[in-house]
């Protein structure tokens, strides 16, 4: 075999391993995949809250509020072989400054999982089909501890300032309360629009006392804006 035509087949075998094998459209609706949307150029902006507490830090329950801009950006192949598609995140302090990047992640649509890869922590955030027996551990590709995500409230509209959608779906990933610990963890998935709502939090508490916070973290996003 001359050289042109090994440097030919060798290309034609990476384009086809390289090809998106995509669903069909019975199977996108059955599935539900309309409720992560990736299309290259999306985005999603968001008014997140952050809240930190330590009771022996300067400001023992410190808040910190800004805008974030999620954006579906261009492909790229992972370690793993597969085509992804870039997470590039951009915040600012509010609507009248300039958005400056803060980290690029990855996201994948794959073997009927919604991935995001956060710091190199691979997560996944949603498994298909959308049904109430679908039960996954969105930790199930990293070090951290084991969780047990499921939905609720399936394909119930959902409003949220200009926001309106009529089909979302909550996905619970933590819920405890313990007499020292409380989590609340759970994320609102609007069909055709993505992440709508984020609710976090992992607290150390006393007595049962959900206000009673010595240690830990909430995190609230709530989607003011977004573009296909």
């Amino acid at each position: 075999m001359n050289r042109s035509v090994l440097l030919l087949s060798l290309s034609l075998i990476l384009f086809a391993s390289s090809c998106k094998k995509e669903p069909s459209p019975a199977v996108i609706s059955s599935f539900h995949y309309g409720y992560y949307p990736i299309k290259e150029g999306s985005f999603w902006i968001y008014q997140v809250t952050e809240i930190i507490h330590d009771e022996n830090a300067a400001i023992p329950h410190d808040t910190i509020s800004y805008q974030l801009k999620t954006e579906i950006g261009d492909t790229l192949i992972d370690n793993e072989g597969r085509i992804v598609n870039r997470f590039n995140r951009y915040k600012r302090s509010n609507s009248f400054a300039s958005w400056v990047i803060s980290d690029v992640w990855t996201t994948v649509l794959a073997n009927n999982r919604a991935e995001l890869v956060e710091e190199n922590i691979r997560r996944v955030v949603l498994r298909f089909p959308v049904k109430t027996a679908t039960i996954w551990d969105p930790n199930q590709f990293n070090f951290l501890p084991s969780l047990q995500a499921y939905y609720e409230d399936l394909h119930e509209p959902f409003s949220l300032g200009a926001i309106q959608s009529d089909s979302t779906v909550h996905v619970i990933s933590a819920k405890e309360l313990t007499l020292v610990s409380y989590q609340n963890q759970y994320e609102v998935y609007a069909k055709q629009i993505g992440l709508v709502k984020k609710y976090y939090k992992d607290l150390q508490i006393s007595n049962f006392d959900t206000l009673d916070v010595s240690q830990g973290k909430e995190l609230y996003f709530s989607l003011l804006e977004y573009g296909h």
